[in-house]
Formats: structure tokens, C-alpha cells, sequence
């Protein structure tokens, strides 16, 4: 092979690391969280189809200086916000022991979170942003770590929960609830009542809770989702009891087989799970998904595919497809590296 030939092999491989390196290194911005007591830190992202704002401390729901409010729109715009507007109904707590901690836009961190700066970073991915939040009881027994996925090209994010014992002392009684109050298109439409069902006739391993609107109301039509990899314990449609250990007369409806449901209101769904014991160093998981489709076949198509990219395995979840391209992008660059050291020095030798 010519000096040449190998000299042009040489700066390609080199472009390509770089390349890749821009992509999985300098993709990751540590992000400085408002002092604690902001209700509305974070980041907004905008992708083909939806635009969230992932707060500060895990939830959704943000105030961007430019945007306005900003939780979960489809489509993309301040009119479709389709999270509860002006309380924010969107959020979680934990229980263990006679402690608890939880935090939504509209009432900020309470119980044993009340002072605590999350660390939050961001990192760009080819198919769209790692959003990642970490929050230490101000006890120091558990830690708090949850990763949001947003997809550029998907009607979908992904919000992964880790609950880690960091503590000397078993916890026997550990409980997680998700909150989030979908009012779809309140600011079009000026009401915060939607048709509200669980899909536990046409789809129930989905776990999937569907807020919507249909053409009698407004033009077009628009379904939100709320789904689960784990079954919750129980759950509720009525309104926003998450401050609290279980589920106290829980309101609950179905869709029908045929995509109707009469429940008519504004109504707050809340997922509750019994998780148990958690052992010192022990972490357990909740894998959520929240989704928007034209019609409700298309809201379980994409609840379905993003499932699909869960595979817990003892309560940690492998990564999905779109997070081992990062790291077949590290791999790559590694290899590139040696290769270029390689042909440079093979180079050099033959230039002595």
C-alpha cells in the first residue's frame, strides 16, 4: 500500500474519532439546577413531533423565558400544552419507614428532599437527549436517580426511577407513586376535562392510562398515555392523593373494546407500588412511559414500542438499543485510536 493511500486512510480514521468523540463526550452538559425552592427549573427539549420540560428534580413541567410553560405538547406548541396548567399536576414521592419525599411543579420538594440541590446533567445522544437527575435524601438513606430518555423522532419519552438503600438499616416498607394530570389542549380549549380509562380490556399488559379528547370537542383528536413496565399496586383516576401512603376510594373505568370510555371529567390518574423491603446497597426500579398517538391504536403502538425497549434484569434496566450505540460509539472510538497510533507509527518508520 502507498505512502499515500495510508496517509489518507490516516486523517480519515482521525475524523471519525473526533467525530464520534463530539458525539459522546462533548454531547454531556452538567446542568446547575435552580436554588432549591424553584418550582420550575430545567430543560426543555423540542423534537419532530413532541416538546417536553424535564424539571430539576425529576417531574415534567417548566417555565422557559422564551416557551412559556412548557410540560408535554403534541403537537409542539404553546396551545397543545397538555399537562395541567397552572398547578401542575405532574410528579412522584416515596415512602419508607414514617419518612417521605416528593416533589411536582406545583408544590415544589417536600419531606426529606426539602433542601436538597439535585445534580442534573444532559447528554445529547444520536436519537435524542439522556436526561438524568440524582437527589440524596437529606437523612443520606436512600438516592433518588432518575433517567428521562427523549426521543427526536418518537411520540414518546421514557422516565426511568432507581430507588437505592443507601443506609445501614433495611427499609421494610418502601413505596413509589407517579402522578400526572393530563387537561389535553387546555390553553386551545380553555377546560381541563378529558375523557379518562384505563386500556385494561383492549391492552392490558400495557399498564396504560389514556387521557383524550374526541372531534365533538375539539378538532381532531388526541390521545395521551401513561403506561408502566411494572403493574402498579393499585391506582386512581380522581385526583392527586400522592402525599400519602396507598390508594383511599379509588376511582377507576375502563375503555372499551371499541376505544370509548364515559368518564368525563377533571380528573388526576396516580400509580401506586408496594415495593417491599430494600436492603443496604439494594436498588429497585419503575419504568414509565409517557405517549401521544392520533388515535388511540397508534398511542398503544408506540406505548408498545417503548416497552419493548425495557429488559429489566434483578430490577436494573440493560440498556436500551438507542444507549448501546453510545457505547458502540466509545468502543469504535477506542479501536479508532489504536489504529491511528498504529498507521502513524508505521508511517513514520517508513519516512526514516
Amino acid at each position: 500500500m502507498s505512502k499515500e493511500k495510508i496517509a489518507v486512510i490516516f486523517v480519515t480514521l482521525l475524523v471519525l474519532t473526533y467525530a464520534l468523540a463530539a458525539i459522546v463526550v462533548f454531547g454531556h452538559q452538567e446542568v446547575t439546577p435552580e436554588k432549591p425552592g424553584s418550582y420550575f427549573g430545567g430543560l426543555v427539549y423540542t423534537g419532530n413531533y413532541i416538546r417536553v420540560g424535564v424539571n430539576d428534580y425529576g417531574a415534567l413541567g417548566v417555565y422557559d423565558s422564551d416557551l412559556g410553560d412548557v410540560g408535554f405538547q403534541y403537537p409542539i406548541g404553546y396551545n397543545y400544552e397538555s399537562l395541567a396548567v397552572g398547578w401542575w399536576g405532574e410528579g412522584w414521592s416515596v415512602f419508607y419507614g414514617k419518612k417521605g419525599a416528593g416533589f411536582s411543579p406545583g408544590d415544589d420538594a417536600w419531606g426529606t428532599i426539602v433542601g436538597v440541590t439535585p445534580t442534573v446533567s444532559s447528554t445529547a445522544t444520536p436519537y435524542g437527549y439522556l436526561h438524568t437527575v440524582e437527589i440524596t435524601t437529606n437523612d443520606n438513606v436512600l438516592l433518588l436517580r432518575f433517567i428521562i430518555e427523549f426521543f427526536k423522532e418518537e411520540k414518546y419519552i421514557k422516565i426511568e426511577t432507581y430507588i437505592t438503600n443507601i443506609g445501614s438499616s433495611s427499609i421494610e416498607d418502601l413505596e413509589y407513586k407517579r402522578i400526572v394530570d393530563w387537561d389535553v389542549w387546555k390553553p386551545l380549549l380553555d377546560s381541563f376535562n378529558n375523557y379518562w380509562g384505563m386500556d385494561d380490556i383492549r391492552k392490558p399488559r400495557l399498564n396504560l392510562a389514556v387521557a383524550f379528547l374526541n372531534e365533538t370537542i375539539a378538532p381532531g383528536s388526541v390521545y395521551m398515555g401513561f403506561a408502566s413496565l411494572e403493574s402498579p399496586t393499585d391506582y386512581d383516576l380522581d385526583w392527586d392523593d400522592y402525599l400519602s401512603r396507598g390508594i383511599y376510594d379509588p376511582l377507576k373505568a375502563s375503555i372499551s373494546i371499541d376505544g370509548k370510555t364515559s368518564l368525563y371529567d377533571d380528573f388526576c390518574v396516580v400509580y401506586d407500588w408496594v415495593l417491599g423491603e430494600l436492603n443496604p446497597g439494594e436498588t429497585k426500579a419503575v419504568h414509565m412511559i409517557y405517549a401521544v398517538g392520533d388515535t388511540l391504536e397508534e398511542l398503544e403502538g408506540n406505548v408498545e414500542k417503548a416497552l419493548k425497549q425495557y429488559a429489566p434484569v434483578g430490577g436494573i434496566v440493560v440498556q436500551t438499543p438507542e444507549l448501546k450505540l453510545l457505547i458502540a460509539a466509545a468502543i469504535t472510538i477506542a479501536f479508532t485510536t489504536v489504529a491511528v497510533v498504529v498507521l502513524k507509527r508505521r508511517i513514520n518508520t517508513w519516512n526514516t
